[in-house]
């Protein structure tokens, strides 16, 4: 069952931090945008990188994961709970891990491929701790994104199945629009993988196949995820107002800035397409999210105060 509050008549705080908040949800929320703010020096020294050299992140390519990761894992536990956000973190690793192995060794879903060195160590023939790029990268804006999208809220799981299933797909179809962004970067000019034994390869020299699989793959994650979230009884652990709302699509907009620019030619282009148009429309469905006056605080029957901007 969804709880909704009445928003109007009230006093609000026109700042990043709703009001009434605890230190201890100030603490995660502001650690949360601390490792933002590192990650968006990060890029901002890829972006510069033949302009002038800025200090490195320290720790190399696991050192690299720390910040967006602990973003993604900090920001959604205070939006979703530290139950449902552990077992989306959890179930993704194995999940991917699984899904990865599969394809390497059989051509499905995603094609035929084998990973280089540059993403550490592996088990087996599939990097260690891929399954965190994914949750970093792909499945924590795409959540939020998706559900605007499909539902036109922040969070979705108080909707019936078919809502959940038709959400999961959509989610699935970001995540392979992303890859058109990221692919073409990270595989073709990195060589962070190396496609193989492909019979139609148009695509920067990556396979057809591979944004279907992701369609395959992440709908039964997104779906099992949100019936997660209702067996948890997901909820925030605090207010949330505009501005922290608003956080996933600015972290979703840096995957465009990110991986759009230095790619090869033509990648910026069409990340503006997969990446730059779902952020408008949810961000046009957030915008009318907290204009209504009547805010979802999500699958519980607590609401929260969710606050207007």
């Amino acid at each position: 069952m969804e709880s909704t509050i009445k928003t109007s008549g009230k006093k609000y705080c026109c700042c990043m931090f709703p009001s009434g908040m605890t230190p201890g949800q100030k603490a995660i929320l502001g650690a949360s945008v601390f490792f933002l703010l590192v990650f968006v020096y990060m890029v901002v020294r890829t972006l510069l990188a033949h302009v002038v050299a800025l200090p490195a992140v320290p720790g190399g390519t696991y050192g690299k994961l720390v910040p967006p990761l602990a973003f993604a894992f900090l920001y959604l536990a205070y939006a979703r709970g530290w139950k449902s956000t552990l077992f989306c973190m959890a179930f993704l690793w194995i999940y991917c891990w699984l899904a990865e192995e599969c394809s390497i060794h059989t051509g499905f879903p995603f094609g035929h491929y084998y990973y280089s060195a540059a993403l550490g160590k592996k088990l087996d023939v599939v990097p260690i701790l891929l399954g965190l790029n994914y949750f970093w990268l792909f499945v924590f804006p795409t959540y939020f994104v998706s559900n605007l999208i499909a539902q036109g809220t922040f969070f979705g799981t108080g909707k019936g199945l078919g809502k959940l299933l038709f959400t999961a797909f959509i989610g699935s179809i970001l995540i392979s629009g992303m890859d058109m962004a990221t692919d073409p970067l990270d595989a073709t000019k990195l060589h962070e993988w190396v496609w193989t034994k492909n019979n139609y390869t148009g695509y920067y020299g990556i396979p057809y196949v591979n944004y279907l699989g992701y369609v395959i793959v992440m709908t039964p994650f997104f779906f099992i995820y949100g019936l997660a979230e209702r067996k948890f009884g997901a909820k925030p652990l605090g207010p949330i107002n505009a501005y922290v709302a608003g956080i996933p699509l600015f972290f979703y907009f840096l995957a465009i800035i990110l991986y759009g620019i230095p790619a090869p030619s033509g990648v910026f282009l069409v990340a503006c397409f997969t990446i730059g148009l779902p952020l408008l429309l949810a961000s046009d469905k957030l915008i009318k999210y907290f204009a209504a006056g009547q805010i979802v605080a999500g699958s519980s029957d607590e609401a929260l105060p969710i606050e207007k901007r």
